[in-house]
């Protein structure tokens, strides 16, 4: 097929110039008119002349006039039959397209490397180009950003270094005033040390006081206890000779009074009567010891009460020993806390005294707090730097790709456009020859002398001019057929491109999800292995902006630092690549569809890594479907539906296991945290209804509603 682009223009004339610039079509130049019919005193001035010319001379016109014929009718037989091949590989070439529309891609990709596309893919070029240079700017602010970034946290890091300067001549001035809040709390230790000295040697001296004092009181309960069994003995002793004596007396008294009866003497009587009266004072006089031993019994049972309460007094001192012991247990213990408390204070900066400890430590964690929000912040900026990196990359890989497909088809073009150049000379060539053979011919046509043949041949010329104008209007019209569909090629390879850019975006996307599910597994393991985290009993200290955190934010940029200096260096190979030419389109084509494929495969592998989690899922969902049904005793199903104006709603349908029928189902609809039970024939029953009413709209308790309804359904299946 040959391409119907305009010639450069050689000016042979000015009219031909202008409408060449204008139109920039090919131009078919028609012969002149033949000329009009001279006069006949010209055509005799004419015949004149010729009728001069010798016999010799007008047989070489005429010798070369036929071999110029010759020639021209050898060329003309020439044209046919290359038209005629021309016509039959147009309609070989007709027969194969209509058979290979099947393989329309293959055939397009062919015709893409046989034909170009000559002004738009220099402008797709220069688009390309453009956007190139534009995302380089893109990337040469982004790197200006980051390093005014960079900027600010080298002066935040000198701020949080002059800050950590204050603070030190801060936690100087406080060990100076911890150092003598030590000294004296030293001397308030003297101090209690002084005096649990003296209280301990005042206790071990009342103790000893005690025991003495016990010891004496058992001597002395133990001498009366002896002298009560003595005086016991002799009160059992005087008792009997008391009752001797008063029997002895009643005796006396019988013989008195039988003595009366008698005439004794007097002196006789007198005796007897001094002799009772020494027996009745002897007998006063032992009733009195009696008495005294009896008082002296009195006084050893209250000596036992007395020793009675000294033993419990001494158990009690013993067990204020046994007190005194875990209290200087106790007192060591608070010391050992005294001091580390103190020496936590020296360590904490910004602690004057035990009262400040809380403030820091609220303090400390407000500044944790602010650390990791600053941290994440960080890691976020990271993570949007380097998918934009990784986009910036991909570009760069389409605009190398696509750069090289640009030249390629630019130099397919070029070598077209010189085939159409070469085939544009030799069509000027051949109508200048066929307009100097039409001069010729009019020139003989004057004389009277023009042949039928002649005329034949003009007409055949005429004839294969038409049929070759019909050709090429053709070969324009296939040209810009050919131009729409590699145009709607390059149409559907943007959309491809465009395709794959957010599958590696939705690719890289599932990856960072796949790492912080990851991570949140491995913080749930280290939380089961090592118990779980109580942020009220736990209390863990770290530093704002610390050396690592710094030699982590420098290390990631001077990485984006080198992949910039790689993408620009890989923007000037390209540019080089612009002016060089070869085989370069086929490589690329080549490392573009093997990508391509390398990509599918990546796509084919999430898609089935994405399939095993579902079904990992789907077991989970159900052993948890199965639990919640075994613990709670309700079959839960959950569909998922949308309103008219398109806000989701989820719907969970709730039926007991101890349910009687089918219909015993509650339905529930969760919107935006919001949970609303829904009207059905079980909740329209007027029992349901009023548990629905006290229940849910009332005190707004759904799961007390649900466990009622648990309980009343279990009494009745039990029950029938």
């Amino acid at each position: 097929m040959i391409l119907r682009t305009p010639p450069p223009s050689k000016r042979p004339r000015a009219d031909a110039d202008s409408d060449s610039d204008a139109n920039r079509q090919l131009v078919i130049y028609e012969d002149p008119p033949p000329p009009a019919p001279l006069p006949e005193s010209a055509a005799q001035d004419l015949d004149n002349t010729h009728f001069l010319c010798t016999y010799q001379c007008r047989q070489m016109v005429k010798a070369e006039f036929i071999e110029a014929l010759s020639t021209a009718e050898n060329q003309v037989r020439d044209y046919q039959s290359k038209l005629e091949a021309l016509d039959i590989n147009f309609r070989k070439v007709e027969s194969e397209r209509k058979k290979f529309l099947d393989q329309l891609s293959y055939t397009q990709q062919e015709l893409a490397a046989s034909k170009g596309r000559e002004h738009a893919l220099q402008e797709q070029l220069l688009k390309e180009v453009t956007e190139s240079q534009e995302r380089l700017r893109k990337q040469i602010q982004l790197n200006s950003d980051l390093e005014v970034k960079l900027q600010n946290e080298m002066n935040i890091r000198a701020k949080a270094e002059s800050h950590a300067a204050s603070t030190e001549e801060k936690a100087k001035s406080l060990e100076g005033k911890l150092s003598h809040l030590s000294e004296s709390t030293e001397r308030e230790k003297q101090r209690l040390n002084d005096e649990l000295t003296q209280l301990k040697r005042d206790s071990k001296f009342s103790v000893s006081k005690i025991t003495a004092n016990l010891e004496k009181v058992e001597c002395r309960a133990n001498n009366a206890e002896k002298e009560a069994e003595l005086l016991k003995e002799q009160l059992e002793h005087l008792k009997d000779r008391l009752n001797e004596c008063l029997h002895e007396k009643i005796e006396v008294e019988k013989k008195l009074a039988t003595l009366a009866s008698r005439e004794i003497s007097s002196t006789e009587s007198s005796v007897l009567v001094k002799e009772l009266q020494q027996e009745l004072q002897n007998y006063e006089t032992e009733v009195r010891e009696a008495r005294k031993l009896r008082l002296s019994y009195e006084n050893v049972e209250l000596l036992k009460e007395k020793l009675l309460e000294e033993k419990s007094r001494r158990e009690r001192v013993e067990s204020e020993l046994s007190k005194l012991q875990d209290v200087q247990l106790n007192i060591e213990k608070l010391e050992d806390q005294i001091s580390s408390w103190r020496l936590m204070i020296k360590d904490i900066p910004g602690v004057s005294c035990f009262e400040d400890i809380p403030i820091k430590f609220s303090a400390l964690q407000k500044e944790i707090i602010d650390g990791k929000q600053k941290e994440g912040e960080q890691t976020s900026r990271v993570k949007q730097l380097q998918v934009a990196l990784d986009v910036a990359e991909i570009g760069k890989q389409s605009a190398e790709s696509e750069a090289a497909l640009a030249k390629e088809k630019a130099e397919a073009l070029k070598s077209e456009i010189k085939q159409i150049e070469l085939m544009l000379a030799v069509v000027t060539e051949e109508r200048n020859k066929l307009r100097n053979m039409s001069n010729l011919k009019n020139d003989e046509a004057a004389d009277g002398s023009k042949s039928i043949s002649t005329l034949q041949a003009l007409q055949d010329l005429e004839s294969s001019l038409a049929k070759k104008d019909d050709c090429i209007k053709e070969l324009e019209s296939a040209l810009h057929e050919q131009r729409a569909v590699n145009n709607r090629q390059h149409e559907e390879i943007k959309l491809l491109n465009e395709k794959l850019h957010n599958e590696l975006k939705r690719i890289k996307s599932l990856e960072r999800e796949s790492d912080r599910l990851r991570s949140e597994i491995s913080l749930l393991e280290a939380k089961l292995g090592h118990g779980d985290f109580s942020a009220a009993n736990t209390k863990v200290l770290r530093m704002v902006n610390t050396l690592t955190v710094d030699n982590e934010a420098k290390q990631t940029i001077e990485a984006l630092q080198t992949e910039l200096q790689k993408t620009k260096e890989k923007l000037k190979a390209v540019e080089e690549l612009k002016g060089q030419s070869g085989d370069t389109g086929k490589l690329v084509d080549s490392y573009i569809s093997d990508k391509i494929v390398q990509l599918k495969e990546q796509i084919a592998t999430l898609e089935k890594r994405e399939e095993r989690y579902k079904t990992v899922f789907a077991d989970r969902i159900s052993v948890f479907r199965r639990a919640c049904c075994e613990l709670f005793g309700y079959k839960i199903v959950m569909d998922e539906h949308q309103r008219p104006n398109g806000i989701p709603v989820t719907r969970f349908t709730l039926q007991s296991i101890y349910a009687q029928s089918d219909d015993e189902k509650l339905e529930f609809d969760y919107e935006s945290g919001n949970t609303n039970i829904l009207v059905n024939q079980y909740t329209a029953q007027p029992e349901i209804s009023r548990q629905v009413e006290i229940f849910i709209r009332k005190m707004n308790s759904i799961p007390a509603f649900t466990a009622n309804l648990t309980v009343e359904s279990f009494n009745r299946r039990t029950l029938s």
